[in-house]
């Protein structure tokens, strides 16, 4: 089992919690409406080249190290670049909800999706709720991203959770086709992109509640790794 340590944001007020896991999922094409999933499958395939899925939603299982809470990390190339997503953590039967960003080797994505996913650290919050506090006002729950490209940060992503399976599906889908997820971290698929894929210097991503007055925000530094033998 791996471990890492949360801030754990209730209602009675917060407190540190060390959280075990031994899986980490990233699910892809993962939303609510079909008809605009499959537009976008599309698109990248003619743009990018990145082969469609057999399957949506896709599960890709990563390396449990690929979780990361630094401010600073470093990635393989150029052309890589985050995605704000809701995180589930799973506890036996208890669901917490984190922030995630789900950053990705957009060069390798057409080349092998699952490599591409493996090959970048996994971005994670600090910062969890107990799903039992957000779930009867979920999608009113907000997802947004910038990035910091020649030192001006934009706006790269503006939606919410309604843009996404919800908890309950996705937990169904990979309890059918993965089976045990008792103690997992699952990222949970994105909010679509405003003009793009951008690469930035930086990323920025929150989660706010407005029914709870809460905001889970972190960001971190895209130090680039030169692809080139030294």
């Amino acid at each position: 089992m791996k471990k890492k340590v949360f801030e754990l944001e209730r209602l009675g007020g917060t407190k540190s919690v060390e959280i075990a896991f031994d899986k980490v999922f990233a699910i892809g094409y993962a939303g609510r409406d079909t008809s605009k999933t499959m537009a976008h499958i599309k698109e990248l395939e003619e743009q990018l080249g990145v082969p469609a899925p057999a399957r949506i939603p896709t599960i890709f299982q990563c390396s449990v190290y690929t979780l990361r809470q630094e401010e600073n990390i470093e990635f393989l190339g150029s052309q890589t670049c985050g995605e704000v997503e809701y995180v589930i953590v799973t506890q036996g039967e208890k669901l917490y909800i984190g922030l995630g960003s789900d950053h990705t080797d957009r060069k390798l994505e057409s080349v092998s999706v699952p490599k591409a996913k493996q090959i970048c650290a996994k971005p994670l919050s600090r910062k969890l709720w107990d799903y039992d506090e957000v779930k009867d006002h979920w999608d009113e729950i907000a997802l947004r991203s910038w990035q910091m490209v020649d030192g001006e940060k934009v706006l790269y992503q503006d939606g919410g959770v309604r843009d996404i399976l919800s908890v309950e599906d996705n937990l169904r889908e990979l309890r059918e086709r993965v089976g045990d997820i008792d103690n997992a971290v699952i990222f949970s698929g994105t909010v679509p992109l405003l003009k793009g894929f951008l690469y930035g210097e930086k990323f920025f991503c929150e989660m706010v509640d407005p029914r709870l007055d809460r905001n889970n925000a972190f960001a971190y530094s895209v130090e680039v790794i030169p692809e080139e033998e030294r």
